[in-house]
């Protein structure tokens, strides 16, 4: 789709690959998560819900524009993770999933994690984000998630590494700190977007087979949304 002209501005399918998925809004949307922007009983984290109940004592909360974060109690504060848990439920699935996911979050020690803010946050399809030190980990985490999630509507993720079969769980590595893009997502979907803009003058089918080349060549697997170890470092950092 977008190989066939949604914009001739690699920084505009840039985003529009990125955001890829996100549920429309709509009056079914405002109908279920209530009258404003500010979905906080969807989450269960009004005051004195259980999962806030259980954020506050574990968690230190902080916001950020357009996301809840949550840092572990005590836990020194680290500014990169070996890789992300991403976690996508579909919008309307959210109010009997989310409590799920923080209950194993928390169980878990999960250091850190964070969730969309508002509802066009929580109609993006990456809503829910976990940050782990070690692969094992996070797929420890994630065979639990995918048992107590099991039928749970999802979304997926665009251009992540599926781990359930169906889209709920994938993951992904960030750039190190200092590089120019500042999520793997971010990254990726810029990476092909300059591809694609270049190639525009060729037929769809040719420039985005030509595309999917290049993004190998750059370190990705384009079927599974993996990346080799050398991808960031060979670009260096800002």
């Amino acid at each position: 789709m977008a190989a066939r002209g949604v914009s001739a501005d690699p920084g505009g399918i840039a985003h529009w690959l990125y955001r890829f998925g996100t549920v429309p809004r709509g009056p079914a949307i405002d109908r279920d998560f209530g009258p404003d922007d500010d979905p906080m009983a969807v989450l269960g984290m009004t005051a004195g819900g259980a999962t806030r109940r259980l954020l506050e004592s574990a968690y230190e909360p902080s916001s950020l524009p357009g996301w809840y974060s949550f840092a572990r109690i005590g836990v020194p504060v680290q500014l990169t993770a070996a890789c992300k848990l991403y976690v996508s439920p579909r919008p309307e699935a959210l109010a009997e999933a989310f409590p799920r996911v923080v209950a194993e979050l928390a169980r878990a020690e999960v250091r850190s994690f964070k969730v969309g803010r508002g509802i066009e946050g929580l109609l993006r399809p990456d809503k829910v984000i976990a940050y782990f030190d070690s692969g094992d980990d996070l797929a420890q985490v994630a065979a639990v998630l995918a048992r107590v999630l099991f039928r749970c509507p999802a979304q997926g993720v665009p251009f992540t590494a599926d781990i359930a079969g169906d889209g709920l769980l994938s993951w992904g590595v960030d750039p190190p700190v200092g590089h120019a893009a500042l999520s793997w997502r971010s990254w990726v979907t810029k990476k092909l977007a300059a591809s694609l803009a270049g190639r525009r003058a060729m037929a769809a089918d040719d420039s985005v087979a030509a595309t999917l080349a290049d993004i190998r060549v750059a370190g990705v697997d384009p079927e599974r949304w993996l990346v080799s170890p050398d991808a960031f470092r060979e670009e260096g950092c800002a």
